[in-house]
């Protein structure tokens, strides 16, 4: 760290308070954080790791920080770089999800049963599902007429399962366990009367579960075997199989335990049985391992994802002598939202504000309507705008996502810019549904239903009347696609837009003929392209969220034809079918904050954010709190204890997760919430509040009757019939787009889309539309896999074969999303390609290198920060002096070419080399000298013969790069470029830009 950090860290050392200081200075041994809601937990995590690499000589990347979401790790990154610099990015910080997969991607050997298979798809486990059923004598879980009845829970028990890392076998175990238990029961059976020998009523329901659980046993155990063979893995299985493998496999278990120096876990309360399993392993090495507790049994609200209390208590008990400490000081809310939130949780230690906001009571209002609500809500918020608050620091948290349609409607309605955070499903979008009607159209090529509904989507402009006379034409025996392509029947039918609808007939015969012939995935993106979907959604108010949803259904694809390499448009749609069939919904993350827009989430979503002002919606008894759960199937209570002996004073209910649930919601506010309640529901009938909102103390809650609302919103019923109010496009809009600039930094590859052309950066690199990777990218990355994937073995002292590199290479191709015929074409390319690579330069081969070092968030000016992959870094004499190796596949270039001195280059390849020298130059403080670049051709030329092209770059090259990357994005930051447009007439990314209204 040096001295200007180390000042910082002195400075921000001295404002923390007594337990924070203790839990910071806590270095070595376990320690156990109870941090509340605002207690600054993550400025703690952050000051301990900076303490630690300042105390101790350990280098960052021995830190493990593990947390829940990856909004948490750029959080947590962003806060220790603002303490410790660029060091923070090699501190290992990171989801448990992501953890499990890098340490299947770096020790793929270890992982037969994942590496070389591929993630099944929700389809494809609802067919394997059915299968069982159907292949199956099953008396409980089939039942009669409705075979398929508890398939959605069976899956969602198995997900459950794994996540507590329970094996089928192991499971079997304690359902017999449970059986005998409960066979055992003395008065299990009537002994006289009529019912004499009969069991008795109470004990029915409980042996109905444990058959079914025995049933479901089976179903799991076939399932696996069938994943197996099938080469496919779900999503829970990853985190499962690094627990089963360190539980096995000593040799990676001690590799990992030496990697990592210092654990530490964030929102501790919310890990599964299989999470902690991995934690333990990685603890055990010694006996008080170095290892970071931060939790807060308050804030347990994941259970329906395996979270338990009891995860958070065992490590309490695990560890006899761990170092507790609770923090009790809040620096986010007032005192009265703490004391009402305290009225929930009364057993706990009160929390003491030290925010110094002003002290309000909090505002229950009570409404005879929903719609009066819903009015209510978008008038308060939007007078809260008018008087200068910032709308980011407004936030509507609900209790599901189903709650957040009509709040948006309205938002449109009265003109309040706003973003859905909360996860939706992309099907329910109503522009998606029109790119499927569309796709529809395609699919169903010369049927009529299909395409006068297509002709009814706004994006082509048919007014209603053509459309109308376009269908009227079957009493004339004339087929609508007859029609579209004769001008002569057209204007005879009195149908006045007849060039579009020529331009749209032809549209849909290209595309037809592109979905025969390329895979979905490139029919796909054409129709997405060429339709005007992409600038319709553009010019969308929610741009940004609309992107995101389109690549959500993109990626669905993609994943789809890793499976099936030939998938098509047909299939695709028989895809959605089984997904509705069955209730599955293609989920996407909601998009982050965005300056100047209200944030509308789910209140599971809003855990580890915090707003000035928090509206809660519908606080209804049975909606927060008193819920009905009915599990169809439900599991042993034994699959959740890590315990020895249950607690079942501390086991988890689900009214307790609702409380803790109402607690997040009610401590996200700094200043001031406002609960809402209508009387009465949609269907008129009657409601009552939340038992949550009567549970608070009177002297911490204004209650509002708001009933009389309902005559101010019968005034302006018309609202609901009022056209969407202009709102600027995402996209358009500077703090957005800086704010995205600042969060993605500028890469090489990026920095070239922009040189070549403004609108190429701003749409693949800034708001990164969805493109179809060519094969000639695909092929690129295959082969950048296999490298790495044989060079990180080769460094740890392997001897490997050339057919090792042909293997991974063969298994990263399988995973990509390519036609048959070109994966073909491509594996047999690459095959010789790699073996003639190997063959010419196994011998001359370092194995003191780095493969694929990420270098990110160096700071050349005060708004720009760039990063970048280097492919490998060759450690030269003395040690710090470095080649730099950058793989290229496709035909080699001639130097001239490389440094841009042909008439059709523009030298990238060398950019791209003085741009790592930059970066390497930047990296703590010179760790890394780069003596020279090496551009490798992978590939041979046309003789047959391997290339390789060395560099030693020059200061003023270093120097007149830095020099461009801050005209750059000088011209980036204040959108210089946006009536730019580059050389090339024919440039896609500029048609776009001319399009953008």
């Amino acid at each position: 760290m040096d001295q200007v950090l180390k000042n910082k860290f002195k400075s921000t050392y001295k404002q923390l308070n007594l337990e924070q200081k203790k839990a910071v200075d806590a270095i070595d041994g376990p320690v156990m954080v109870i941090a509340g809601p605002g207690t600054g937990k993550t400025h703690l995590l952050t000051m301990r790791i900076a303490n630690i690499l300042d105390e101790t000589d350990t280098p960052p990347e021995a830190i493990l920080a593990l947390t829940f979401t990856e909004s948490a790790v750029s959080s947590m990154r962003k806060s220790l770089t603002e303490i410790i610099g660029t060091p923070a990015y090699h501190v290992k910080i990171t989801t448990f999800h992501s953890f499990a997969n890098d340490i299947i991607k770096n020790y793929p050997d270890d992982f037969p049963d994942i590496i070389g298979s591929t993630n099944i798809t929700d389809v494809d486990q609802v067919k394997i599902i059915r299968q069982i059923i159907d292949n199956t004598d099953f008396k409980k879980l089939k039942p009669f007429g409705s075979w398929y009845f508890y398939l959605p829970s069976i899956i969602k028990a198995i997900g459950e399962l794994k996540r507590q890392g329970i094996l089928p076998e192991e499971f079997l175990k304690i359902i017999q366990k449970e059986e005998k238990a409960f066979l055992a029961i003395k008065d299990l059976y009537h002994e006289s009367g009529a019912h004499k020998g009969k069991m008795k009523g109470k004990y029915i329901d409980i042996q109905k579960n444990i058959d079914r659980n025995k049933e479901l046993a089976i179903v799991y155990r076939d399932y696996q075997s069938i994943l197996r063979k099938s080469r496919f893995y779900d999503y829970s299985d990853m985190i499962m199989q690094v627990m089963l493998v360190l539980e096995s496999n000593n040799d990676l278990l001690l590799t990992l335990q030496e990697q990592y120096l210092y654990i530490l876990v964030d929102e501790h309360q919310d890990t599964n049985s299989a999470q902690n399993r991995i934690l333990e392993l990685l603890a055990n090495y010694h006996k008080n391992p170095n290892l970071f507790i931060v939790g807060d049994e308050k804030q347990a609200i994941f259970r329906f994802q395996g979270a338990s209390l009891e995860n958070f208590l065992y490590f309490k008990n695990l560890y006899k002598n761990v170092k507790l400490i609770a923090l009790k000081h809040n620096y986010r809310s007032t005192q009265a939202i703490l004391n009402a939130a305290h009225d929930l949780n009364s057993n706990t230690n009160k929390l003491i504000a030290k925010a110094g906001h002003p002290e309000l009571p909090i505002k229950f209002y009570t409404f005879s309507t929903p719609e009066a609500e819903q009015y209510f809500l978008a008038k308060n918020i939007k007078e809260l705008i008018e008087k200068g608050k910032s709308a980011s620091q407004i936030a509507v948290l609900y209790r599901e996502n189903r709650e957040v349609i009509p709040i948006a409607r309205i938002f449109e309605k009265v003109g309040i810019p706003f973003v859905i955070e909360s996860d939706q499903d992309v099907l329910d979008d109503e522009d998606i549904k029109k790119l499927l009607i569309i796709l529809k159209a395609v699919q169903k090529f010369g049927s009529d239903p299909e395409l006068i509904e297509l002709l009814y989507v706004d994006i082509f402009d048919i007014p209603p009347l053509d459309v109308y006379k376009l269908a009227n034409l079957y009493k004339k025996r004339i087929n609508p696609y007859d029609a579209i392509r004769s001008p002569e029947i057209m204007k005879e039918a009195g149908i006045e837009t007849i060039e579009k609808l020529q331009d749209l007939s032809n549209k849909l015969s290209i595309w037809k003929n592109g979905a025969h012939n390329k895979n979905a995935i490139q029919a796909f993106e054409d129709i997405v392209r060429d339709s005007g979907f992409l600038m319709y959604i553009l010019a969308n108010p929610s741009a940004a969220e609309k992107i995101v949803k389109v690549h959500a259904l993109f990626d669905q694809i993609k994943s789809l034809i890793k499976n099936h390499k030939n998938y098509t448009l047909e299939n695709f749609f028989e895809y959605l079918d089984v997904l509705q069939e069955h209730n599955v919904s293609i989920r996407t993350m909601g998009l982050g904050q965005i300056p100047g827009r209200v944030r509308l989430m789910t209140a599971h979503k809003s855990k580890g954010l915090e707003f000035e002002y928090v509206y809660i919606i519908n606080a209804v008894n049975g909606h927060w709190g008193s819920r009905r759960h009915h599990e169809p199937i439900k599991l042993p209570r034994q699959i959740y204890s890590l315990l020895n002996k249950i607690n079942e004073q501390l086991a988890s209910t689900s009214d307790e997760d609702e409380r803790n649930l109402f607690y997040v919601a009610l401590t996200r506010a700094k200043k001031e919430v406002l609960v809402t309640y209508s009387q009465r529901d949609q269907d008129n009938r009657d409601q009552l509040p939340s038992q949550f909102v009567q549970e608070i103390k009177t002297k911490y809650i204004e209650r509002i009757d708001m009933t009389q609302q309902g005559i101010e919103f019968d005034k302006h019923k018309d609202i609901e019939f009022a056209p969407v109010l202009s709102v600027a496009s995402t996209v358009k809009e500077k703090e957005f787009l800086n704010q995205l600039f600042l969060e993605h930094g500028l890469s090489v590859t990026a920095l070239n889309n922009y040189l070549k052309c403004p609108w190429k950066y701003f749409y693949t690199s800034l708001i990164r539309i969805p493109e179809s990777p060519n094969k000639h990218l695909i092929f690129g990355s295959a082969i950048h896999s296999a490298l790495k994937s044989y060079f990180d073995r080769f460094m740890g002292g392997k001897d490997l074969k050339k057919e090792y590199l042909i293997q991974r290479f063969a298994e990263s191709l399988a995973q990509k999303p390519i036609q048959e015929q070109e994966y073909r074409e491509a594996l047999n390319k690459g095959k010789i390609a790699l073996s003639g690579y190997y063959d010419n330069y196994h011998n001359s081969w370092r194995n003191n290198i780095l493969t694929e070092f990420n270098i990110n968030g160096i700071q050349i000016d005060k708004d720009i920060t760039i990063n970048g992959k280097i492919d490998k870094m060759e450690f030269l004499s003395p040690s710090n002096h470095v080649n730099v190796v950058d793989y290229k596949t496709g035909k080699p270039k001639s130097r001239n070419d490389i440094e841009g001195y042909t008439k059709n280059s523009k030298g990238d390849y060398k950019r791209q080399l003085v741009f790592y020298n930059l970066l390497l130059n930047n990296y703590q403080n010179s760790k890394f000298k780069m003596i020279s670049g090496e551009i490798d051709f992978v590939e041979p030329d046309d003789k047959g013969k391997y290339r390789k092209e060395l560099f030693e770059i020059e200061p003023k090259e270093i120097t007149e790069l830095e020099k461009q990357i801050k005209v750059v994005a000088k011209e980036i930051l204040h959108l210089s470029f946006w009536d730019k447009k580059c050389d090339d007439p024919d440039c896609y990314y500029c048609k776009l830009r001319r399009m953008m209204k």
